[in-house]
């Protein structure tokens, strides 16, 4: 998970002393080689004479659609998309990332209950979730985004970029970032209802606008359903309840561009305790409460030709409160205050950005003291970071370098950087290098939880070092993208070592190096009226013993094939595949490791729309009822059902 640093200077000595960035930077400058003579054969071979300038403005305007990459527009990174129209296709919000390449889910149980994503093998709290560029990874919880409370109401798009992101987005993004981004296109004002198995009632309001000088959205979501048994034994059903709102507008008035968003979840899930001595789900009254308030402000000035300045500030609270027969026992309330000032010097063939970012985090924990420890406490963290970005498009070959600062109150000061290639053609090819850091969270470094687990307050930060390269390829209306990647993780955090002399579990750093090793296809093509998409990846994740990491399948495959049968009836089907995956089980004193069988995932969507403001939709999951485990001791939710009726106002 997290470990902390001795100092910028000594972490990047050691790293040139074990040969590892100097391995990477030859690898990185062999590859951008490779890429400069690709695209010259590539300029001549694959644009036909004539069509140069259109090749680069269908270029330039995907570049414009892409949000997460940089501060200055993508130039070197391949970013997978999920767009409105897949969105819409399943059943809840942690679905919709079941087709990203790479993604790994482990979920406990039933739905609404704790999913976790670990890209490319990275743990769960090195992926940093942005919803409009507000980063809403919980620092009350160990870091990390839970999926289960995702409700994607507003949500219009969904951009994943993976490998060490820390350069420019910072501590949280050490293996990648997932932007959900909900700026409307159109107008659209519809309301929907659906009903489902399980007892599930899903309720959506939308009303957008949008116009060449502005927008504005408004999304309301209500879910509520009585859930399954997450329990192996039992009969308990475990229910889940969601409300979602989101507001987001933007306004462009004589060179001002403003933008601000408001969201507010109130997420609450029935979950089984895992009491000792097996430490698997049993039926029980349990139940965790999650809420989440987000505020965004952006002014940018766009005015200036050469010269962008921009000016953000965010605040974001969370809340947990555990419950146990309908009594709290725990609450965890965490903060984060940012402001971000901003830069973008634009020239012909260069950009550049220089930002400076003040960050303050803050936890607060409290429950019923015992004679082993008191949980109550409040903790904070500062940081104040410094970042640049610098870009340079040649004719055939662009060039980016990335490079990041920050000054931590609670850790030795870190540095991120990043250098990334790619030519500027069809097909184009990439290669990118670079280091991002995670600093240890407050559960990790304070947490307490009653007879179980103690914080470690010295531990040290995670530093991971890699690379990646690939190529993304084009043609009429397909669309493929081949990578491979290469990252060392130092100073992993076990967030759940037994230590005899507290008499229960900790987090520690753990001694060597995890390696997360890989490579990843990704196909998405249109034809008459169909679409097929395609993703494999295959990863090989192992800790500093050369033990295989836990809940990281080595393969991951997803396909899915959306058509239309006629103008107002269109109908999907998809398929996952799960590899098998390790886990443990903590009945016995050590651990004793095991395996969880592969699995499949059969999903299936019917839409119909008889008028012009009436929309039918059927959407299965699990269609065959396969029972399998994402986690060890939790039971699979089974065949999924919901139909939903949408009206256009």
């Amino acid at each position: 998970m997290a470990q902390r640093g001795v100092g910028a200077t000594v972490r990047i000595r050691r790293d040139l002393e074990s040969g590892m960035v100097s391995r990477l930077l030859r690898r990185f400058l062999r590859a951008s080689i490779c890429l400069l003579a690709m695209a010259v054969c590539s300029a001549t071979l694959a644009v036909p004479a004539g069509d140069e300038n259109s090749e680069q403005v269908e270029n330039d305007e995907r570049v414009e659609e892409i949000v997460v990459s940089s501060r200055i527009g993508p130039v070197d990174q391949h970013v997978v998309v999920v767009d409105k129209e897949a969105i819409d296709a399943n059943l809840h919000g942690v679905d919709v990332l079941r087709s990203l390449p790479g993604l790994a889910l482990s979920t406990a149980g039933n739905r609404g209950s704790l999913a976790q994503a670990r890209l490319r093998g990275a743990e769960a709290n090195h992926l940093l979730v942005l919803i409009d560029g507000v980063a809403v990874n919980n620092p009350a919880t160990g870091a990390e985004f839970d999926y289960g409370t995702l409700d994607t109401a507003g949500i219009r798009r969904a951009e994943l970029l993976a490998g060490p992101q820390s350069a420019v987005w910072g501590s949280d993004a050490l293996a990648g970032v997932l932007y959900l981004d909900s700026a409307p296109a159109e107008d659209r004002r519809r309301v929907s209802l659906g009903r489902g198995s399980h007892g599930t009632v899903d309720a959506d309001l939308e009303l957008a606008a949008a116009n060449a000088s502005g927008f504005a959205t408004l999304n309301i979501g209500l879910l509520e359903s009585e859930g399954t048994n997450a329990a192996l034994q039992g009969d308990e059903r475990d229910g889940f309840a969601n409300k979602t709102a989101h507001l987001r507008a933007g306004r462009q008035v004589a060179g001002w561009v403003f933008s601000s968003t408001a969201r507010w979840v109130s997420a609450t899930a029935d979950f089984d305790p895992s009491p000792a001595p097996a430490f698997v789900p049993a039926d029980g009254d349990r139940q965790a409460r999650n809420r989440l308030a987000l505020l965004h402000g952006s002014i940018r000035f766009a005015g200036w030709p050469r010269f962008e300045p921009q000016l953000t500030v965010s605040t974001v609270h969370t809340g947990l409160r555990s419950l146990s027969a309908g009594v709290v026992d725990t609450t965890y309330v965490g903060r984060r205050d940012t402001a971000t000032v901003a830069g973008n010097v634009l020239l012909r063939r260069q950009r550049f950005n220089i930002t400076a970012e003040a960050k303050q985090e803050r936890f607060e924990q409290s429950g019923a003291p015992t004679p082993f420890g008191d949980p109550n406490q409040k903790q904070r963290a500062a940081t104040v970071s410094a970042a640049s970005e610098y870009q340079v498009d040649f004719r055939h070959v662009a060039f980016t370098v990335s490079v990041r600062r920050d000054f931590n109150d609670q850790f030795a000061h870190a540095l991120a950087y990043r250098i990334g290639a790619t030519t500027r053609s069809n097909p184009r090819w990439f290669a990118s290098a670079g280091r991002g850091v995670k600093n240890p969270t407050f559960i990790e470094r304070f947490g307490y939880t009653p007879d179980t687990f103690f914080g470690n307050p010295r531990l040290r930060p995670e530093i991971a070092v890699g690379g990646e390269a690939g190529v993304a390829w084009t043609w009429r209306n397909a669309s493929f993208a081949l990578a491979a990647f290469d990252n060392t993780l130092r100073q992993e955090i076990d967030g759940f070592a037994f230590d005899p002399a507290l008499g229960g579990f900790t987090a520690r750093n753990l001694a060597g190096k995890s390696k997360r090793r890989g490579t990843e296809v990704s196909l998405d093509a249109r034809w008459n009226c169909c679409r097929l998409r395609i993703s494999y990846s295959r990863v090989d994740a192992t800790d500093g013993t050369g033990k295989r990491e836990l809940r990281r399948p080595r393969h991951l495959a997803d396909l899915s094939l959306q058509g239309r049968l006629a103008p107002w009836l269109s109908a999907g089907f998809g398929i996952l595949h799960n590899g098998a995956v390790a886990d443990r089980d903590y009945s016995t004193f050590p651990a004793t490791d095991v395996t969880l069988r592969d699995f499949r995932l059969l999903r299936f969507n019917v839409q119909a729309e008889p008028s012009s403001r009436w929309r039918v939709a059927l959407l299965l999951d699990n269609v065959l009822d396969a029972n399998y485990a994402a986690a060890f001791g939790y039971r699979s939710p089974g065949l999924s059902a919901l139909a939903r009726l949408s009206l256009a106002l």
